[in-house]
């Protein structure tokens, strides 16, 4: 795969997929919210504190999508750093169908980053 214009298609490809994880933390939060309020409306704190967590976890994956597209060396950067802290939490709790759904999507948001930087570095060896 090659660059075309300022963004490589291993760009494109992570922000795809940062969009598309957004749109699944976002869902999951929102399901969340309704579910536990039904079972459990004692627990209102709890689950307030969780939505939050889940929305700033949405926000971040699109604010590190959309600053991919600025070609800002600070977005990639943050964006390995939100990647790497997701593939981290993942394993801190239970580990079910979803998070393993979510975990496949981290790793290659992850892995389109390290192909494009090093297609990066490739390129300027070569060229």
């Amino acid at each position: 795969m090659t660059a075309t214009g300022s963004r490589s298609s291993y760009l494109r490809s992570a922000q795809v997929l940062l969009y598309i994880n957004a749109a699944v933390w976002l869902i999951l939060g929102i399901l969340t919210l309704l579910r536990v309020s039904q079972n459990n409306p004692e627990s209102t704190f709890a689950l307030w504190i969780i939505a939050i967590l889940m929305a700033g976890n949405a926000g971040m994956m699109l604010l590190c999508g959309w600053g991919l597209g600025t070609d800002h060396r600070l977005f990639y950067y943050l964006a390995l750093a939100v990647m790497a802290v997701n593939i981290l939490l993942t394993f801190t709790d239970q580990f079910g169908l979803l998070d393993f759904l979510t975990l496949v999507i981290d790793l290659a948001i992850l892995a389109f980053l390290v192909a494009d930087r090093r297609s990066k570095s490739l390129s300027i060896r070569t060229g």
